[in-house]
């Protein structure tokens, strides 16, 4: 076999990966395939909405998050039962039992609005991949 042949062939079978990848890209994600939050890719996107004169690393956002799922989770004593509905951007009891955790662990790191920009960005991350549903009207008390 020519080299010139060779080559041709070579050309050809990187233009045909080349197409099957961007092909497997464009149907990645079906509609009916469900949302995935992945942690690593909030905190991404949330540093990178901070900007760059944000006092946050990418380990102090993780370190939110990690607390915010707590919260959610229920370990807050005034949230000990099932929750029915979550404020998405976080609310100021999450605010303030992350602000709690973080400071009772490690001393002071952290300023309110710095956790609540991060809970605000983690609103927008869930936005961008589908994940949020219909706005819930808030029982009456």
């Amino acid at each position: 076999m020519s080299p010139l042949v060779l080559g041709a062939l070579l050309v050809a079978v990187l233009l045909v990966m080349a197409a099957a990848m961007v092909w497997q890209e464009a149907v990645r994600r079906p509609a009916d395939e469900p949302v995935t939050y992945v942690l690593e890719d909030a905190v991404r996107f949330i540093h990178e909405g901070l900007g760059p004169e944000s006092p946050l690393a990418r380990d102090d956002v993780r370190r939110i998050l990690e607390w915010e799922v707590i919260y959610l989770q229920g370990v807050s004593p005034r949230h000990s039962g099932p929750l029915q509905a979550v404020r998405v951007g976080g609310s100021s009891d999450a605010v303030q039992f992350i602000m709690t955790q973080i400071t009772r662990r490690s001393g002071p790191r952290y300023s309110e609005e710095a956790i609540a920009a991060v809970l605000e960005g983690e609103a927008e991350y869930l936005a961008s991949i589908g994940a949020l549903g219909p706005a819930v009207e808030e029982a009456e008390s």
